[in-house]
């Protein structure tokens, strides 16, 4: 079998095969090392994989490691990367950065090392959370060879400013640059000033005519309201005529879904397995 989805929520029968492995990322972007995980999965799959990777929001605390080894568990190659500038990663952390390591990420696992690690180049996803799903969102514009993109509880830097009271939104990134390399707060303020125009869901929707998009929200998130965040892209997506495979759920939880891990990495395993099995078919 190439993927399951069955073997999200349990252990497959791994019988005599190779056994799951778990790599060190160490990739060098604009002269910064940044590190992070690579999760190989099993032998009991035939390769070459999918490949996912799995980008996480601010300030990285939330990085996401049980989706992660859900999505290995049914046969993905998992690349999860802490940008540059979080959590050991060389370099300034900022936003327009993580949307760079992305694109790197994504074009490195498929001209580079698909090979090695057995990944099916024509089968690697962009997964992000929070900031990480404005990573994925904005990193897929340039990446048309992706199957598809995931985005959980998205942050949209334009709605941000829209709704969030600015001193409320200066405070949380004075949180962040706490355990961030990123020099000053207000580095991270402006970079999400001068680029959420650029980087506005909405604007943006048009770009996944014809793209394959899962949209995750939270009904309890006060961070990323998905009125705010979710819905207005997904009416956009709905008026919009294309061939991409969207969808939409909508979970009773707060941001980092904490009382709906083992949904989210059901929704996304599912779809994950949707998207490639169509694409064989």
């Amino acid at each position: 079998m190439k993927i399951d989805a069955r073997y999200v929520l349990e252990e497959p029968d791994y019988q005599d095969a190779p056994l799951p492995d778990s790599l060190e990322l160490d990739l060098p972007i604009d002269g910064d090392r940044a590190l992070g995980e690579i999760y190989l999965p099993s032998g009991i799959y035939e390769a070459p994989h999918p490949a996912v990777i799995l980008c996480h929001g601010v300030p990285g605390t939330n990085n996401n490691d049980d989706l992660a080894q859900c999505l290995r568990r049914m046969g993905c190659v998992v690349i999860r990367p802490y940008h540059r500038g979080a959590w050991g990663s060389e370099g300034t952390y900022s936003f327009s950065h993580c949307i760079e390591d992305a694109v790197t990420l994504a074009r490195w696992a498929r001209e580079e090392v698909a090979k090695a690690y057995a990944i099916d180049p024509a089968n690697i996803f962009l997964v992000g959370h929070s900031n990480g799903g404005n990573t994925v969102l904005n990193a897929s514009r340039y990446l048309p060879f992706l199957r598809g993109t995931v985005a959980f509880c998205p942050y949209d830097h334009q709605a941000g400013l829209e709704h969030v009271p600015h001193s409320q939104l200066k405070d949380l990134f004075t949180q962040a640059a706490a355990v961030l390399h990123v020099g000053r707060f207000e580095d991270l303020w402006q970079d999400s000033v001068q680029h959420a125009r650029q980087w506005s869901f909405v604007q943006n929707a048009h770009r996944f005519q014809d793209r394959n998009l899962l949209l995750i929200g939270g009904s309890r998130d006060t961070v990323a309201p998905p009125e705010w965040m979710v819905e207005p892209l997904w009416k956009e997506l709905e008026a919009l005529p294309g061939t991409g495979h969207h969808k939409k759920v909508i979970l009773p939880s707060n941001h980092a879904l904490d009382t709906a891990r083992l949904e989210l990495a059901r929704i996304v395993g599912q779809w994950i397995e949707e998207m490639v099995k169509g694409a064989v078919a």
